[in-house]
């Protein structure tokens, strides 16, 4: 559930996008994200502190998050978004909200689980009022979809003036603003131990980039998109989703520090090839 939280500044950015008729910028955040996610941030993670999980809860969410990385393939696999597509996506969004919730609540009732453990100890202990929590909510409301709107105007700016696509912005530099947050729960959830809040975050997030920030464009804004979106992102998201789920299964077999290194090279290597002027129009 910490995932979708964390995926809120994507989920607005992406229909911010699709309202402005960017496409292109809302398909390379949703995927963008995935990958930063992987690369970048679970690479970070795997520096801090080795893996080890004992979450049935999270090993259940690992195929689901496979599946709908399959899900996403098979909607970008014809270069286009369909209104259809968006909404399978998004039942899908909801059919694993419910199914979350119950499985929380059934492992809560018999023997709590490490996951679930963890994010009620996340909990801040001060208790803040109704209306005090209905207040900051609304401010927040507010201010989200106003700044959003500011990101991507000035996101064009700076895509215009580096001569970069919408897709790579959005593949890229908005992927990293937008997973600040899942970077900041990591981290922190690392450094305190709580390992299973910090990768059950990264898998939600996962499943919410690409059923819900996905989603958005396919419903407000279908239509074609680059064939790189399938050809060259997806299968590094697909590569990327499987080598999580990969690492979360055979935690205690692999050197934590020396895969952190490797990943984290591996985000600077697609970083360079993204943003390189030397490359044959590989990102247009």
């Amino acid at each position: 559930m910490i995932g979708l939280g964390t995926s809120l500044p994507e989920i607005i950015l992406s229909f911010s996008a699709s309202q402005q008729g960017l496409r292109e910028l809302a398909v390379g955040l949703a995927l963008g994200s995935n990958i930063i996610n992987v690369l970048l941030i679970l690479g970070i993670a795997l520096v801090l502190r080795p893996l080890s999980l004992h979450s049935a809860l999270l090993r259940h969410e690992l195929p689901l998050m496979l599946l709908v990385t399959v899900l996403a393939g098979l909607a970008l696999i014809n270069h286009q978004l369909t209104v259809w597509d968006g909404l399978a996506l998004l039942f899908v969004a909801t059919l694993y909200l419910y199914g979350m919730f119950r499985l929380t609540q059934h492992t809560s009732s018999t023997v709590p689980d490490q996951l679930t453990q963890e994010q009620l100890s996340a909990l801040p202990d001060q208790h803040i009022s109704f209306a005090v929590a209905l207040l900051w909510l609304g401010v927040a409301l507010i201010l989200l979809p106003v700044a959003t709107h500011m990101i991507v105007d000035n996101a064009l700016v700076v895509a215009n003036f580096l001569g970069l696509s919408q897709r790579v912005i959005g593949l890229l530099f908005l992927s990293i603003g937008t997973s600040l947050p899942e970077l900041a729960t990591v981290v922190v959830g690392m450094t305190r131990g709580q390992q299973h809040l910090a990768i059950g975050n990264l898998v939600g997030a996962q499943i919410y980039n690409l059923a819900i920030v996905l989603g958005i464009p396919a419903i407000f804004n279908p239509g074609a998109i680059s064939e790189k979106a399938f050809n060259h992102d997806f299968w590094l998201v697909f590569i990327s989703s499987s080598l999580l789920t990969l690492l979360c299964l055979k935690q205690n077999k692999v050197n934590g520090r020396i895969m952190g290194i490797i990943l984290l090279t591996g985000f600077l290597g697609w970083a360079l090839w993204l943003c390189c002027p030397l490359k044959l129009d590989m990102t247009s």
